[in-house]
């Protein structure tokens, strides 16, 4: 509909009206409201470090060290929070005013949509503000971009439509038409994985349906379409592998893809607590992880049965009448197929004897035969959350609606009547909203004010921080580039898995659950200049519940009392379950431990500070550690524990394992002049045969004293090397090199898939 009056000033209120609305049911009004903490905490982690580093530089290197990390999904939203921070915004307030930039793109583009297919603007509008108030996007704020991605799927297929729905004598494109498909499609890679699927796959199924049914406009799909919608999908992947530094993540349990499978009864019914008039009417259901599978995204994001109908209902009226409604169609139609994941489930419940998220496949209705999808094409491998292709299915059906109010018989009363029909239904309890949106900004100030203020404290800046007991650490993020320290640390489960295979060994070795051997293996870090400062946090570093005791969120969904929150304080379970580690460790006479009420930082004593400092003390740990040294149960219980260094698995009953390449501290005993005492390794070789001989390389670190010394071991027997050491060395350091190591599983003697090196039984002395 070609309306080139200006607009009044009664429409341009109405507009600002309809779009604080939209920002309020997303829980984005800058200053105001924050949607989420969570994701807050991860996200802007990245964003402050942006902020202090340079405008090119998008990688962070305050946390995830010792590599720069790269943002595994997001950088669309946390770069131009950045920006924001840079101009003065509290972390808070630039996360809230990001959302309300790409919320406003997408509610732009849903306006656009609906004015293509000549809705009237008012009409256009409410067609918007449907779509923007869609459960579906507001209720994944918790999931940060995925709910950005959702709404922006509106933009994306905007550029899609401009670029496919082409006139039949057209024999080229606008090149702002293309550029915006490029930008899209880039634009949605950075923003959020799952909905980069969603439109490219949305976008691939729309343009092969338009070319087979419109042959008149083949020629120009072949000349101009094809090839810009291939290379703007190609040069999104190109430009985002190059970032990441890998061509993807690793694909997902099956099991994992049937637990977060889309259940057919929450399509139908409303969870409780989500729509404030369901609840009134009485209409919701209760549910929670301990009767259904997957997690509480799976039921409160995907009640649609209202869209569904009226999709359907528009697709049946004007199938005959607009062609690209069946394509449309069809899109809703698999990504409903899609979202139901391996297994068809229809108000499934766990059986008592399950305590699990996962759903085994015997546990199902009948399978949907579409797990060999999830399980092999790139991609669709990683799509875990197998639920979330509805949001594409949702769209689908809004976009059907739409498209059906071009026909000019329609009923624009019934257009109106209809859109207000769904926001009124899927709107959430006001009161709730504002409290706990309004809660969740006034809770990331407090961390700003009390525990970010406790670490400046307590770390100093460019100091080298490791958290144990190490997990999927948010607040590691966040606290890094706001403190000013750097950390092993990072959250981010893809984000994770990419940092630990360069941390030390010893860093790895120190995760989840703590105790008070790991913590005594820990402090070789300090020892060795691995670290700086070892934290033992109070809170929990995930924030998979409120991180601080005054404030329960569930009562706080219930009713009221968010104005109480003007303090944080830790968790005192947790401070309870670390204080005998804590307590062992202040009785060491070379570690000083500051306790505060978040956490207790663990250092060495300043005087043993520096490199010199360091090898003076790692020659006082080691020279008080008598010979013969076994490596056994009660090895534990001595100070010798710190002569493993880099490279070793845990101890086990008679003997511990190395890795392929491993490290070893020598002591030296103070009777021994140069060159008369011989430190003797007992040891034994996994794998080693006649038939594979097993080659171990001996050198030693020491630059006054080099020695070196390779042995082919031929059998798996007990073997010995003799080690020359001297009083003057102080302490020797022994590397310990197996090139051809192996594992059990990969050799069917066993599954432990652990690269095995020697077996290190003892060390004995001989002058």
């Amino acid at each position: 509909m070609s309306d080139k009056r200006p607009w009044s000033f009664r429409e341009i209120i109405i507009v600002l009206v309809a779009f604080c609305f939209v920002l309020f049911i997303n829980g984005a009004i800058p200053f105001l409201m924050l949607p989420t903490l969570g994701q807050v905490v991860w996200s802007m982690g990245f964003a402050q470090s942006y902020a202090t580093g340079s405008l090119i530089d998008l990688h962070v290197h305050d946390f995830g060290i010792p590599n720069p990390a790269a943002v595994a999904f997001g950088l669309a939203g946390v770069w131009p929070a950045s920006l924001l921070i840079r101009l003065g915004l509290h972390t808070a307030d630039a996360y809230s005013g990001m959302v309300a930039l790409w919320l406003a793109l997408a509610t732009y583009s849903a306006y656009q949509i609906a004015r293509y297919f000549n809705l009237a603007r008012m009409v256009s509008l409410l067609a918007a503000v449907a779509w923007m108030t869609m459960p579906i996007i507001w209720a994944h704020a918790g999931y940060s971009m995925l709910s950005l991605g959702i709404a922006l799927l509106s933009f994306y297929f905007l550029a899609a439509l401009r670029l496919f729905i082409v006139e039949r004598e057209a024999n080229r494109l606008s090149f702002i038409i293309i550029a915006t498909y490029f930008a899209s499609a880039i634009i949605a890679i950075f923003m959020d994985g799952y909905t980069f699927m969603m439109f490219a796959c949305g976008s691939s199924f729309l343009l092969l349906y338009s070319f087979i049914t419109r042959p008149e406009i083949r020629n120009i799909f072949i000349k101009v379409v094809i090839p810009v919608h291939t290379a703007s999908f190609i040069a999104a992947y190109i430009l985002y592998r190059a970032f990441i530094g890998k061509s993807g993540f690793t694909a997902e349990s099956i099991d994992m893809f049937r637990g977060w499978g889309l259940d057919l009864s929450f399509i139908a019914t409303p969870t409780t607590g989500i729509l404030w008039l369901p609840d009134f009417l009485g209409l919701s259901q209760t549910r929670n992880g301990e009767i259904y599978y997957g997690d509480a995204s799976v039921w409160v994001t995907t009640f649609s049965l209202p869209i569904i109908l009226l999709g359907s209902w528009a697709w049946w009226k004007s199938k005959q009448h607009f062609k690209i409604v069946t394509g449309v169609f069809c899109i809703a139609l698999l990504s409903f197929y899609m979202a139901l994941g391996p297994s068809l489930k229809i108000n499934s419940i766990k059986p008592e004897y399950l305590n699990l998220q996962v759903m085994p496949a015997e546990l199902a209705i009948a399978p949907t035969f579409n797990a060999w999808i999830s399980e092999n094409i790139p991609g669709f491998n990683t799509m875990r959350a197998s639920y979330r292709w509805s949001a594409l299915g949702i769209f689908a059906f809004w976009l059907l609606f739409i498209i059906t109010q071009a026909r000019k018989d329609n009923s624009r009363r019934f257009a109106v009547v209809s859109l207000a029909f769904l926001i009124i239904l899927n709107m959430p309890n006001f009161q709730i909203t504002w409290k706990k949106s309004v809660a969740e900004r006034n809770m990331l100030q407090q961390i700003d004010k009390q525990l970010v203020t406790t670490f400046k404290q307590h770390i100093n800046p460019r100091e080298i921080v490791s958290f144990i007991p190490w997990g999927n650490d948010f607040f590691a993020n966040y606290l890094a580039p706001k403190v000013g320290f750097r950390t092993y640390n990072i959250g981010g489960d893809k984000n994770l898995q990419a940092a630990i295979v360069s941390w030390p060994p010893t860093m790895r070795q120190a995760g989840a659950p703590l105790d008070a051997t790991k913590a005594q293996n820990a402090l070789k870090m300090l020892i060795d200049g691995s670290a700086d400062v070892l934290v033992i946090p109070y809170f929990d570093m995930l924030i998979r519940t409120p991180p601080f005791l005054n404030i329960d969120e569930t009562k706080v969904q219930k009713h009221d009392q968010l104005r109480e929150i003007s303090n944080i304080s830790p968790l005192s379970k947790r401070k309870a379950e670390f204080q005998t580690i804590i307590d062992t460790l202040k009785k060491l006479p070379y570690i000083e431990v500051l306790e505060s009420p978040y956490f207790s930082s663990i250092r060495l004593r300043h005087q043993f500070a520096g490199p010199e400092n360091r090898l003076a003390l790692l020659s006082s740990i080691t020279g008080n550690i008598k010979y013969p040294i076994y490596f056994g149960e009660n090895f534990k219980n001595n100070a010798s524990g710190s002569l493993l260094q880099n490279g070793w698995y845990h101890l086990e009953a008679q003997h511990v394992w190395s890795q392929s390449v491993a490290k070893l501290l020598l002591p030296i005993p103070q009777n021994c002049g140069i060159n008369t005492c011989h430190a003797v390794v007992n040891f034994s070789v996994f794998g080693a045969s006649t038939e594979r001989p097993v080659k171990v390389i001996f050198n030693t670190m020491n630059k006054d004293t080099p020695w070196n010394h390779t042995i082919a071991i031929a059998s798996g027997g007990q073997q010995t090397v003799k080690v020359p050491i001297s009083e003057s060395e102080g302490v020797k350091t022994l590397s310990i090199s197996v090139p051809n190591a192996t594992s059990p599983q990969l050799m069917n003697a066993g599954p432990d898939p652990r690269v095995l090196g020697i077996s290190l039984q003892k060390i004995e002395l001989s002058k």
